[in-house]
């Protein structure tokens, strides 16, 4: 299952969900203008899917003229940058928060990612600061880079035992960030 089937089976989607997916990890880059090296979080059939869908259902015209626009691009070939503009305007229709969308996206995908993290030591820390890193190394980030924020040695950080540390603190963070969000999606529909 993909994150994004991940994500609408668990926590539900809106067009903020769609619009974060589609700007991918590269809105944290720190290089502006590579911000679209980074590729979207959905497919575009998902995208499409999730349109059509969005359509069939719709009740609001500015709504419906916009899924319109969208699918009327060639979403295999049209710019990102086009797409994205079309998904801002379906993103403003709602009251969703992209930190909140962006905070669901990053923990279904880590998820996934620890059940396919590599036990060998240099690879499964590499697979995981290589995924801190795309989200910019948030200051919630359970994980630890050698020499970064801390004084770990080479001999220290490269270690079995610093490895399953690491990966039961992400276990437990993602454990937390799961309850958090479920707490938020409780309070929001409670409203």
């Amino acid at each position: 299952m993909s994150a994004f089937e991940t994500l609408k089976a668990e926590f539900g989607i809106n067009w903020t969900t769609i619009l974060v997916g589609w700007n991918g990890a590269g809105a944290f880059s720190p290089w502006p203008d590579r911000r679209d090296d980074f590729p979207p979080l959905l497919s575009v059939g998902e995208l499409e899917s999730f349109a059509a869908e969005r359509l069939l259902l719709s009740s609001d015209v500015a709504e419906e003229s916009l899924i319109v626009r969208l699918l009327s691009l060639n979403l295999r070939d049209a710019p990102r940058q086009a797409v994205r503009e079309v998904l801002e305007g379906l993103a403003n229709l709602s009251s969703a928060d992209q930190t909140l969308e962006l905070r669901k996206w990053r923990l279904v995908m880590l998820e996934a990612l620890l059940g396919r993290v590599d036990k060998n030591l240099v690879k499964g820390l590499l697979t995981l600061t290589e995924f801190w890193q795309e989200f910019g190394f948030p200051q919630d980030s359970p994980h630890e880079v050698q020499g970064r924020d801390n004084e770990l040695t080479a001999s220290e950080y490269y270690q079995d035992s610093n490895l399953r540390r690491i990966l039961d603190r992400h276990r437990d963070w993602v454990a937390m960030e799961r309850a958090a969000l479920e707490k938020q999606r409780s309070e929001r529909s409670a409203d």
